[in-house]
C-alpha cells in the first residue's frame, strides 16, 4: 500500500507497474518457465474454435439406358472423387438408384438391372456393395454416415446395368 495525498492507494510496487499488467504479463510468461503443455493450453484457450458448415461435395444425377442394358461388363460406370480436408466431422453419402422396365414402365416385374457401388477409402478397406433386381424391388436406397472420416481423397464407384436413373448425394461438415 502506498499512502498518496492522504489516501492510500493499492499498487503493486514491483517496477511502478499495474496488478492487471503484472498478471497478463505473469500468464504469458509462466508457459515458458514450465513447459510447453501451459503454452499449448494458453494456445487452444486465445484461440477460437472453428466454424464448421455443410457442403454439398457431390450432387449428381444421371441415367443409364439401352447398351448398358445389353452387357454387363460394358455397364455404366462411373466415378466421383470426395476431398476430406483434416478436421472434417462427418461425411454422409446418399445413393438411390432406380431400374425400370424400357418397354413399359408399369410393368415392374421386368425391370431388371445390376449394380455394384464401391467407396474407396484413402488407407483403410474400402467398402463394396451389390445389388440384383432379380426378386426384389426395382430401387436401391443405402447411406453412408462416416464420423471423423480420414482427410484424403475418398471415391465413389458407380457400375450399374439395364435401365434406369441414380442419384447420388454426398455432404461433409468440414471447418471453414
Amino acid at each position: 500500500m502506498i499512502y498518496i495525498n492522504g489516501n492510500f492507494k493499492k499498487r503493486c510496487v514491483f517496477f511502478g507497474v499495474d496488478k492487471k499488467a503484472l498478471i497478463v504479463v505473469m500468464l504469458l510468461l509462466m508457459p515458458a518457465f514450465s513447459g510447453c503443455v501451459y503454452l499449448e493450453k494458453l494456445i487452444q484457450i486465445l484461440t477460437p474454435p472453428p466454424e464448421y458448415r455443410w457442403v454439398k461435395v457431390i450432387n449428381v444425377e444421371d441415367t443409364f439406358g439401352w447398351l448398358d442394358m445389353v452387357n454387363k461388363e460394358i455397364a455404366k460406370t462411373a466415378d466421383y472423387p470426395i476431398f476430406v480436408k483434416n478436421g472434417t466431422k462427418y461425411l454422409h453419402i446418399y445413393i438411390h438408384v432406380e431400374f425400370s422396365n424400357p418397354i413399359n414402365p408399369d410393368l415392374e416385374s421386368l425391370s431388371q438391372g445390376h449394380l455394384n457401388l464401391t467407396i474407396i477409402k484413402p488407407s483403410e478397406e474400402n467398402i463394396t456393395k451389390s445389388y440384383c433386381t432379380t426378386a426384389k424391388s426395382k430401387a436401391y436406397d443405402d447411406y453412408f454416415y462416416f464420423n471423423e472420416p480420414q482427410p484424403g481423397e475418398w471415391k465413389v464407384i458407380i457400375k450399374v446395368s439395364g435401365y434406369g436413373k441414380y442419384r447420388i448425394v454426398a455432404s461433409i461438415y468440414q471447418p471453414i
